[in-house]
């Protein structure tokens, strides 16, 4: 899976610039941005986390198919 999550910038600005034209207050404006950067950075740790995982269980399952590698015995 070869896909760009992180392309939030476009995105971000492009939100910021929808929040800028709806009427609100300067603090509720402020509360948005900083809820967009939050959620922003939950959804790169989530991204990372599986990134990492799916690394880890390559790298097991490579070490698991090297030639000369301990293989349980066959009931056969």
């Amino acid at each position: 899976m070869n896909l760009e999550v992180s392309k939030t910038n476009e995105d971000l600005a492009f939100f910021n610039q929808r929040l800028d034209e709806i009427r609100m207050s300067g603090h509720e404006r402020l509360k948005a941005k900083a809820r967009f950067a939050q959620t922003e950075a939950i959804a790169d740790a989530v991204v990372a986390t599986a990134q990492g995982i799916a690394r880890l269980f390559k790298r097991l399952t490579a070490k698991s198919e090297q030639p000369g590698a301990p293989t349980a015995p066959s009931a056969g």
